[in-house]
């Protein structure tokens, strides 16, 4: 028979049972049954996430794509198709209404740049259906960096080999913000991107002066939004070696006659180690420069005027020269001759050691000397220095001397002080010398950098060599430093700048105790004006320690325990404030020690739901403020497996009929033997 349609759409979705009787025409009846289930409840289907954030990179365009979802009102087994790019896929739920199909790599490789669309349907056992679409992204594109000039030329010379060091560069493809990792000699360094998509990064001057002579490659890479990865190199060369420079005997001894005065006189040399032919060379004598180039066969020479020679007088004069090559380094050398010309008239010998008057001297008394040639023992001569005139004579040697008192000293201004002298020679005519003096009364320093970027030397650190450096004014290049380390004295030298650097080898920093102490350095000018700087730092070479409690009372996690969530604690030694790492399946989460040295962190129901039942390892790890680290691992154990009772077959109710029997009672009787049985204490 046909049940009308309109009796049908008053069913609701539920089990019903059909009855059918007959009776004959005796009177005997018959009846049978049928169960019927009602179901017009299409199902629901979900597409969750592909990928991890729904595009494909250039990584996974090459390899096989996992596309999953879930389902409601639909029975474990029902078949769900996939389509991507024109291809099906098919997979089944599982008992949770979960599904999974797998896409082969090749069809993924086939997918083009461009949103993609799959599409997933599926019919449940009645015959009701559903599909749902769900677009990605296929993103092939990388970004591109580039790593600008380093240091104007691509050069680190001895002197930027003291200083911090600037890495920048430009990029495209990347969203401001971005994390760009540059790399020199091992070493990681991280900059973001700007709006513009440029990025820099400072290399610290311990960092640089730790490089060698040698050809470096830098490189700098990055992520885009989309998981795609671009990177690019620049090499960049040490050269901090320092060129030579040598000055030959002058006139073939040294010593400048009367015969050799009377003419120019060549003062010549060579460069060498890193100085090439086309450097300059740069000669003073008695106050006066000259410029030489560098010769193919790498010498130089200058060509200094007799009347130069002859106005300086009889003496002791001391020749230095200068050479930069071409990558910006410089080396000098000094040499000392003797004008021995019998010259006519006075001399002022050299004042105060070296013709400069520094702060110190300026403070002192001062006794300038000289000597004649053509005057008269006895003879009167007048100084006149700053203004203020001194008598002096000459005695039977031609020799002569004048104190200059402290308080005259004192006055005399920063810069040239010309020294006049004069007397009458034994021909009744006047004779005279100028004699310039610099008074050098700028106020040298020096400088030392933080240590180990935190002035603090951890146990890693004490493990290394160690890069001090700093800065100086008023001191020229050259220079020698002293630095007083650990109990131990080092030298080095101020380069061209007023910086300076120095190497303490690992093996002196092993024997530093833990505790605070100090570095000093000093260093004086040309002129001997000294500076001192003393700097404070501490070692601390001594790990913390760290320690993990006892976890769920038990080190067991239990269902009801894993309804809330889970408090990890424990103790450490490290300062109050530091930050401590726990990790439980492979999620981490940080807590800080309490100024009683304690330390917690919860972890949520919704990560204790991720884990099954099995053995865990729970870490943690702290470091202290001098960045030596600590670590400690406990093991936990998930059970959520509640015990199970059963209830075995009644005998009594092995002839219950149809007629005589409830379903639905027995029904809810096994329902209830199926509830878990919670033990009492």
């Amino acid at each position: 028979m046909n049940v009308p349609a309109t009796d049908l759409s008053g069913l609701t979705a539920s089990s019903y049972t059909v009855t059918a009787t007959v009776s004959d025409k005796a009177g005997n009846s018959a009846s049978a049954d049928h169960a019927l289930a009602v179901d017009v409840t299409a199902p629901d289907l979900t597409i969750n996430t592909v990928a991890g954030d729904d595009i494909i990179n250039a990584i996974e365009h090459g390899q096989a794509l996992v596309v999953s979802g879930t389902s409601t009102g639909a029975a474990a087994g029902d078949v769900v198709t996939v389509t991507l790019n024109g291809k099906n896929y098919t997979t089944t739920l599982d008992a949770s209404g979960n599904w999974t199909v797998g896409i082969p790599a090749a069809d993924v490789t086939a997918l083009a740049t461009g949103s993609q669309t799959i599409t997933a349907s599926l019919s449940d056992r009645a015959g009701n259906s559903d599909s749902t679409t769900h677009n990605v992204t296929v993103d092939l594109s990388g970004p591109t960096l580039t790593i600008n000039t380093v240091s104007d030329d691509d050069i680190i010379n001895s002197t930027e080999k003291t200083q911090d060091l600037t890495i920048s560069g430009g990029s495209s493809g990347l969203a401001t913000g971005t994390t760009v990792t540059v790399m020199l000699n091992g070493l990681a360094y991280s900059a973001t991107t700007d709006s513009s998509g440029n990025w820099s990064v400072t290399v610290p001057a311990s960092a640089v002066g730790a490089l060698g002579e040698a050809v470096y490659s830098i490189s700098a890479s990055a992520t885009d939004s989309a998981g795609n990865s671009g990177s690019t190199t620049h090499t960049v060369n040490v050269e901090s070696l320092l060129p030579g420079v040598i000055i030959n005997t002058v006139a073939g001894d040294d010593i400048i006659n009367a015969a050799e005065i009377a003419v120019a006189q060549t003062i010549s040399g060579q460069v060498t180690g890193t100085a090439a032919a086309g450097n300059t060379v740069i000669v003073t004598i008695g106050g006066n420069q000259y410029t030489a180039t560098v010769q193919p066969d790498l010498s130089w020479s200058v060509s200094v005027p007799a009347n130069v020679l002859q106005a300086l007088g009889n003496g002791e004069l001391t020749i230095s020269a200068s050479v930069t090559n071409g990558v910006g380094n410089t080396g000098t050398a000094t040499h000392d001759i003797v004008i021995d010309a019998n010259l006519p008239g006075l001399r002022v010998d050299t004042v105060a050691g070296d013709d400069v008057v520094n702060i110190i001297e300026h403070g002192q008394a001062l006794v300038v000397t000289g000597s004649s040639s053509g005057l008269a023992a006895g003879a009167a001569l007048t100084v006149v220095i700053n203004s203020v005139t001194y008598g002096a004579t000459v005695l039977a040697d031609g020799t002569w001397s004048v104190g200059v008192p402290a308080a005259d000293v004192t006055n005399w201004p920063a810069g040239t002080v010309n020294i006049a002298v004069s007397g009458t020679n034994t021909a009744g005519t006047t004779t005279s010398i100028s004699h310039p003096v610099t008074v050098d009364l700028a106020a040298v320093a020096i400088t030392i950098n933080t240590l180990s970027t935190d002035d603090v030397i951890n146990a890693a650190e004490k493990g290394s060599d160690l890069q001090l450096s700093g800065t100086t004014s008023g001191v020229e290049a050259g220079q020698t430093i002293t630095v007083i380390f650990g109990g131990k004295s080092y030298t080095t030298t101020v380069a061209t700048g007023g910086t300076w650097g120095l190497t303490i080898p690992a093996a002196d920093l092993a024997t530093l105790p833990d505790g605070a102490a100090n570095v000093q350095a000093s260093v004086s000018s040309v002129a001997g004006n000294i500076a001192q700087a003393t700097h404070v730092y501490s070692v601390d070479a001594t790990a913390p320690s760290v320690t993990i409690n006892t976890i769920a009372s038990d080190d067991i996690l239990n269902a009801a325990e894993a309804g809330s969530a889970l408090t990890i604690s424990g103790t450490s030694t490290a300062e109050a404030g530091q930050t401590v790492t726990v990790t439980l399946n492979g999620v981490n989460y940080s807590g800080n020690v309490q100024a009683d040295g304690s330390w917690s962190v919860s972890v949520p129901t919704g990560d204790l739901a991720n884990l099954t039942a099995s053995p865990y390892t729970v870490s943690a790890a702290v470091s202290d403020k001098a960045g030596n680290p600590a670590s400690a691992t406990h093991n936990l154990t998930v059970d959520l497996a509640a015990p199970v009772v059963t209830i075995n077959t009644v005998a009594a109710m092995t002839s219950l009929t149809p007629q005589n029997t409830d379903r639905r009672r027995l029904s809810a009787a096994r329902q209830r033997a199926r509830r878990p049985v919670t033990r009492c204490p």
